[in-house]
This record gives structure tokens, sequence and C-alpha cells, in this order.
């Protein structure tokens, strides 16, 4: 089977969306597939609109021929007029693979009713959805009136460090032991991850009694970055914060490993697959109540759901984890346990490819 993917930019590139694919791809690949990797140029939202009226990406996709096209979604305004074309010239399934609607990725009013016409239009031209979770398909049932395609549910799995084996007593000696709370933060710095919340809880706290990590990209947002800057400067907390920049691999298993708690205090998340990463290493998770973190974070259990603005919230449950020290081990103990009932990338890439297997047959040949 041939199966094109239309993404934008660089697979290789940090976020959990690009994760995401790359491990499907690899899946496939291991399944004996062939896998075309098609890729527009990175491009603001305006100038994606005008590869509607040129051939080009029409011809990329003809030329690679796929006998099954997945588009990521970020993809939608360059294709949401040129779908139809594509169906009719080539007849091939055109399936979207969801990450995160653009609409509700903090856009300004005007621009996210605007995104919601496109994306509808959009979504009413492929002939099959994959959601990254329940959430990101409700909302997308919500777009579609309900008028759904074929469609199926297939999370972001946090197995991401194969070797990575953390008991239960490493747990609770980490949260019991002396010394600051270690509280970390893994996201690309940009104003959606409320990175600016946090900091605004911790102003609230001894500057002693914490040091927040924050690893993840720069230069997506250079002005949020310089207010963040400026933020911890006037607040004095030069000595508590660092700015590590993007992490991966054996160093970001690493700094799981050092710290007791990951806050991700985003206005949105369409899932999260730092949160399960971080309940391999026995880390409690606040998140926020915007978006799918509901879908892995149990209230009081393995950490703590707030609202995305609420940083006096967040500075209180942050001054009682500290103090409360066989609470945090508690909990941490929870996220380890919990994260043994999550998916892996294994069975999130199988239930894919039986999807497109069971709706649109294209291995009946085989």
């Amino acid at each position: 089977m041939h199966i094109g993917l239309l993404i934008v930019g660089d697979m290789d590139s940090v976020s959990g969306g690009y994760l995401y694919n790359r491990k499907l791809v690899a899946y496939l690949q291991n399944q004996g597939d062939q896998v075309s990797i098609i890729s527009l140029p990175p491009r603001n939202y305006w100038r994606q609109l005008t590869e509607n009226i040129t051939g080009d990406l029409l011809e990329n996709i003809a030329a690679a021929k796929p006998d099954i096209l997945i588009q990521d979604t970020m993809v939608h305004p360059a294709v949401f007029y040129l779908n139809r074309r594509i169906r009719k010239q080539l007849g091939i399934p055109l399936i979207a693979l969801v990450h995160l609607l653009a609409n509700i990725d903090q856009a300004p009013w005007h621009s996210a009713r605007l995104y919601r016409i496109i994306e509808r239009r959009y979504l009413q031209t492929v002939d099959g959805i994959i959601a990254n979770s329940q959430t990101t398909l409700s909302q997308i049932n919500q777009l579609l009136a309900g008028d759904l395609p074929p469609h199926c549910i297939a999370v972001p799995a946090g197995d991401n460090f194969a070797d990575v084996n953390i008991d239960r007593i490493a747990v609770l000696n980490r949260a019991l032991g002396p010394g600051p709370l270690r509280i970390l933060l893994v996201g690309n710095v940009i104003r959606r991850k409320g990175l600016h919340v946090l900091l605004k809880a911790l102003s609230q706290l001894p500057v002693d009694d914490y040091q927040l990590g924050v690893a993840g990209r720069l230069d997506m947002e250079p002005d949020y970055v310089s207010q963040i800057e400026t933020l911890v400067r006037e607040a004095g907390l030069a000595k508590s914060v660092s700015l590590l920049g993007a992490v991966q691999g054996a160093a970001l298993a690493d700094l799981y490993r050092q710290h007791h708690l990951l806050v991700m205090p985003s206005a949105y998340e369409s899932y999260g697959i730092v949160y399960v990463e971080a309940q391999q290493f026995g880390l409690p998770v606040i998140g926020t109540k915007a978006g799918a973190a509901w879908e892995i974070i149990r209230e009081r259990e393995n950490g703590y759901l707030i609202e995305p603005k609420a940083h006096d919230a967040l500075g209180y449950l942050l001054r009682t984890l500290h103090h409360d020290r066989p609470l945090l081990a508690q909990l941490g103990a929870n996220a380890l346990q919990a994260y043994t009932a999550q998916p892996q990338w294994e069975a999130s890439c199988a239930a894919i490819r039986a999807f497109l297997s069971s709706q649109f047959n294209p291995w009946q040949s085989r």
C-alpha cells in the first residue's frame, strides 16, 4: 500500500504533532507500506490559502501516486478548496489527521470565525477523519453539526523512552527528599502553553521554595519570549527559573527524573503527550480544564486541573505540594501506576491502519 502524508514544514520539527506523524510513518513502513511525505513550505495562514489556486501542489501529489492521502490538518488552508480537484482528478481517499483545530488555537475572535468557516469547508471535503482525542473528535463533531464522515480516535502515546524503568520507591524517595519543589514545563515557549500563568503563580511563593525548568523552543513567538524574560527579571525570579530551549531524547528523560512535578497551564491542549511522558517518570501533572487534559489527569489522584488563567489557584496548589511531601509522593506513585494503563504507539498506529483498511479497504487486493 502506498500512503501519502501531506504536512507543513519539516517532519523533524519539535512538537507533539510532528512526533505523532513520525511514529505513524515508522509504523506503516514497518508494516511494509510505502509512505511518501509531501511537504508544504511553512507560511502564514493567508499565504497558504493561495495554494488552492495554483497547480503545483496537485501536481506534486499526482507525481507521488499514493493510493490514499492523509492530510495533517495544518495544511487545511492550502487544500480546503483544492481537495475537490484532488479527488476528481486522482480518485484517492482523503483522510484528515487532526491534532488541533486552528479555530481553537488562541485565534483572535475575528480570525477564529474565519478559521471555523474554512475548517468546516475543509472537513466537508475529506472521506475520513483521524482524531487524536475524544475532545478533538467532539470539537470536530460540533463544527460539522454532527455530520461526521468515517472516523477513528488514535491517541498519542507516551512510551518515548523505551529503556526507562522508574520504580515506586524511587518516586517516593524523590518526593520526600529535602529541598525546593522542582517544577518542569515541557513545551515550546508560546502563549498557548501558559508559562506566564505559571510565573504569576510562582511570584506568590518564596523564591527559595521552588526551581522551574522550561524545556521548549524559544524561537517560535519571539515577542512572547521577550515578555517572559521581562516578567522573570522584574519579578526577581531569575535565580529560580531556567529557560532551557528545546530538549529531546536522553536529556529530556534526565529532566523528568530530576523534577517532582509537571505543570502545563495551557490555554488549550488537544491531548498532551508530555502528560503521559511525565507519568512514566512518576510525575504528577497540573493541567487545565480547557481541552483534553481530563482524559489523562484524574483530579486529586494523579494531578490537578485548574482553569487556564487561574494563577492564584495554581499558586495554592504549588504551596500545598511543596509543604505536603507525602501528598506529592502519593500523587507521583499514582501517576506511575496510571502510565501502565496508557496506550502505546504500536497500538495507536495499529488502530489507524485498521481504520484505513476497514473503511477504505486499500489492502483488499493483497
